[in-house]
């Protein structure tokens, strides 16, 4: 799963009389599940029972648990390191937007990554989760996709590399795999995380 850089579309959840605060709630309660392990394998009634609400307040609202983590996707793009990203990618300068757009691209995994790694692990569970993939991996594409093409129209990407290469790279660089493995697997603080994507990005630009 790569960066999310951009606005999903926006899903048609019934909202009824749902407060505010209750789906705040239940959100919250879905986030503590996802970080305890336990959000595949909870009930809706447990979720509810966590978010101290009803059962059918979870369905008016979200109409599953699926409806429920699709919120919670959708609610990332509400956080600070989404906007920074967005940010970042509209800078006038190509090799700029590149650079400025890793320090946030690694704090919102940090912080948020955790729900988009459980998408995989209810996909063969949930098949709605499979959709919900595949659009997150159109929009982080299209994203990149753009930058590069900026790249190459600056002449700033290194020679013999193409822009499908460029943006396959990139997009395997800003994945959540990339990031997790070197964070757990090889035990990199988190700047040094972000270094080594930074500075890898880097060698896909000209000298």
């Amino acid at each position: 799963m790569a960066m999310l850089f951009g606005a999903m579309a926006t899903r048609p959840y019934t909202r009824r009389r749902t407060s505010a605060k209750s789906v705040d709630s239940v959100l919250d309660a879905a986030e503590r599940l996802i970080s305890e392990g336990e959000f595949h394998s909870a009930t809706v009634e447990a979720l509810a029972e966590k978010a101290g609400v009803s059962r059918a307040t979870v369905f008016n609202r979200f109409g599953s648990k699926l409806g429920v983590l699709e919120a919670l996707v959708e609610h990332c793009f509400t956080h600070p390191e989404m906007q920074a990203i967005r940010e970042a990618l509209e800078l006038e300068d190509p090799v700029a937007a590149l650079e400025a757009m890793i320090e946030p691209s690694c704090a919102f995994w940090e912080a948020r990554g955790f729900i988009v790694e459980q998408l995989y692990a209810i996909v063969v569970l949930e098949p709605g989760a499979a959709a919900l993939i595949d659009e997150v991996e159109a929009n982080q594409r299209s994203g990149l996709q753009d930058l590069t093409r900026r790249l190459a129209r600056a002449g700033r990407l290194r020679p013999g590399l193409g822009e499908p290469r460029a943006t396959a790279t990139l997009h395997l660089l800003t994945s959540l795999e990339s990031f997790l493995r070197l964070r757990r697997a090889y035990g990199l603080s988190l700047r040094q995380t972000r270094e080594t994507i930074a500075e890898l990005a880097r060698t896909l630009l000209r000298d």
